[in-house]
């Protein structure tokens, strides 16, 4: 190994640098330190901290260590091992590459560094103060490098006074340490704050093993394994099940070619692929790796390396959002797994598997009903009017596209094998004993778990609004027509908005003409709902325009009306089914993509395990 590998940078590539504040708080300089580990080679890394990491810093690693000379010259600012040259930063390779984080933490603390190389007989020892190196010694020790930062900000007392409660700054450092340690699940990680450990993580065979670690069994049976690979990108990791969602998007966590970042297109990308799977204000769980060529993305943009910048960023987000996309467009026990690169460390990844949904999801469902206005609750008027379903839905089983689960990176950068354990599936709804309905609106069914209930209208909704899209997608929505022509009076006030927007009712299927001023002629509904009731369901679209009809948004706007159609059309709660009735919705939704939620995002089932029955009756 080189005597020297720690060099100062010439002024013409630290000026390319995008510089600022390296630490602006504890947890700054916790993730600067560990990133630091990791690109020493780290095997297992060891974080303290005392007084939310204003009164220590200690952070301890197994890595390559440095020599005397190395050790000194790490202190000072833009000293790095890790580039040499302007065009090093258009490719960078490591999590640090300005050589200012540790010049930056060493000119506003008390800093011990010891460090040793395993080639070396004993370990050297630097402490500074302010910047400046006060002493240098020998000392023992095993391979690796241990850093104490001790009273930070102590000659900075206006940077001091605005940190924020201990408790505040404590749980910074730890979201700084935990996507670390998402990200890198082959090393074992270690937190402790004031004498008490937050994390212990062991090393991982993967992504899922180490997000039960840090997250726990009942979330991480929800996840789902995704791999999509395009020329030049790759896009995989977990997302979880459509039947879960969070108040917030504080369990959305991306990263690109291991570095953890914010990137609000990546986000948008996520959230997207739930569309009309999860209630609006709601979201997902996920864990995002995106892996490219490292000329393909600039980090140099911000000074504390959270934002990105991609040269396609368009190719990036299509790769993301299908990834998680069609991984979601079929969560059932039939959706294949991927053979395992690494094998599972033991028996136990297998324990942690439960119902998709419980019943406390009720106030997901309540909390989707609050966001639609189209009354899913009221009786259906229609009486006994046949329930009709998708009338040409193929006979044969659902196909679902390969789906590549499992994933691999070199041994220094990354994850492998993602799937070391499937999530618990959701059940193929015709193949359970149906019990009955319940309510006039729900349908109870037994499975070997407990009891499942199945919403009649979010899934009868969840039907219909696919049969639409994928009408719309093969060339326009089929049109019935009506044994004789019908009627519809508007409203006086509506009269002209509503023939203005005859060209948006035609796309939906409607066949009608105008008949007066105040009239419409019906001679047509939308073939997905036949004739019956197609004067109803044209009063209720009506209705529910906006003011300016059905215009403006483009083909998402287009999309939520036929989400509309698709609700005002679909059997309500409050109608009585036959059970040839049930069992045909039941075969339908099992031929349907996203079968899971209806397309407001409300869940379709609900189950209640049978242990949770029991308890009830204290057995």
């Amino acid at each position: 190994m080189a005597e020297h590998i720690v060099h100062i940078l010439p002024e013409q590539v630290a000026s390319q640098i995008a510089a600022g504040e390296v630490v602006e708080r504890p947890a700054s300089a916790v993730k600067e330190l560990i990133e630091n580990s990791l690109d020493a080679g780290a095997r297992s890394v060891s974080v303290e901290i005392l007084g939310g990491g204003s009164a220590l810093i200690a952070v301890a690693d197994d890595g390559s260590g440095m020599t005397r000379a190395d050790a000194i010259l790490s202190l000072r600012r833009h000293a790095t091992s890790k580039i040499r040259s302007a065009a090093d930063l258009s490719a960078i390779r490591t999590l640090g590459f300005r050589g200012e984080a540790l010049a930056s933490i060493a000119s506003v603390s008390h800093l011990r560094m010891q460090t040793r190389r395993a080639a070396d007989e004993h370990g050297v020892e630097v402490a500074a103060e302010a910047g400046n190196i006060e002493d240098t010694r020998t000392c023992a020790m095993a391979a690796g490098t241990r850093i104490e930062v001790r009273r930070l900000f102590f000659n900075t007392p206006a940077r001091l006074k605005f940190l924020k409660t201990l408790a505040t700054e404590q749980g910074a450092i730890a979201d700084a340490f935990q996507r670390i340690a998402l990200a890198n699940h082959h090393i074992a990680f270690r937190l402790s704050a004031d004498g008490r450990t937050i994390f212990d993580l062991p090393r991982a065979n993967s992504a899922l093993e180490r997000f039960r670690q840090v997250f726990g069994p009942r979330i991480a049976s929800w996840m789902l394994a995704f791999d999509l690979d395009r020329p030049g990108i790759r896009a995989q990791g977990l997302a979880a099940t459509s039947q879960e969602s969070f108040a917030t998007g504080r369990m959305i966590f991306t990263f690109v070619n291991g570095r953890s970042v914010r990137d609000r297109m990546l986000i948008r990308a996520i959230e997207q692929a739930y569309q009309t799977l999860i209630p609006r204000g709601r979201h997902p769980a996920a864990l995002l790796f995106v892996d490219m060529r490292h000329e393909d993305v600039d980090v140099n943009v911000h000074p504390m390396k959270t934002e990105v910048r991609f040269r396609n960023g368009g190719a990036v987000f299509d790769v993301v959002y299908h990834a998680i996309r069609d991984r979601l467009a079929d969560q059932t026990e039939q959706a294949p797994v991927a053979t395992l690169v690494d094998p599972p460390a033991s028996s136990s990844d297998d324990a942690a598997t439960g119902p998709v949904a419980t019943a406390s999801t009720g106030e997901d469902a309540r909390a989707g009903d609050s966001g639609n206005a189209s009354g899913d609750s009221a009786p259906d008027r229609r009486g006994d009017a046949p329930l009709r379903l998708v009338p040409d839905a193929p006979a044969e089983k659902a196909f679902q596209r390969p789906l590549s689960l499992a994933y691999d990176r070199d041994a220094r950068g990354g994850a492998t094998a993602v799937a070391a354990h499937p999530p618990a599936p959701i059940p193929m709804y015709s193949r359970l004993r149906v019990i009955g309905q319940i309510f006039a609106g729900y349908i109870a069914l037994e499975t070997e778990e407990g009891l499942l209930l199945i919403d009649q209208h979010a899934a009868h909704e969840r039907v219909t609004f696919e049969k639409l899209r994928r009408e719309v997608r093969d060339g326009g929505i089929r049109t019935q027509a009506m044994l004789a022509p019908v009627s519809v009076e508007l409203s006086p006030a509506r009269a002209s908005q509503v023939h203005g927007a005859l060209s948006e009712l035609r796309a939906m299927g409607f066949e009608v003409e105008p008949f007066g001023p105040t009239t419409l002629l019906l001679k047509g509904a939308p073939a997905v709902f036949g004739p019956e009731g197609g004067a109803k369901l044209l009063t209720d679209m009506i209705e529910s325009m906006g003011d300016s009809g059905f215009r403006g948004g483009g083909e998402a706007a287009f999309e939520n009306w036929l989400k509309q159609l698709a609700c005002h059309g679909s059997v309500r709660v409050g109608r009585v089914l036959e059970m040839a009735e049930i069992h045909s919705l039941l075969a339908e939704l099992d031929r349907t993509e996203f079968k899971t939620n209806c397309p407001h995002g409300r869940p379709v089932h609900i189950q209640f395990g049978r242990g949770q029955i029991e308890r009830m009756f204290r057995r």
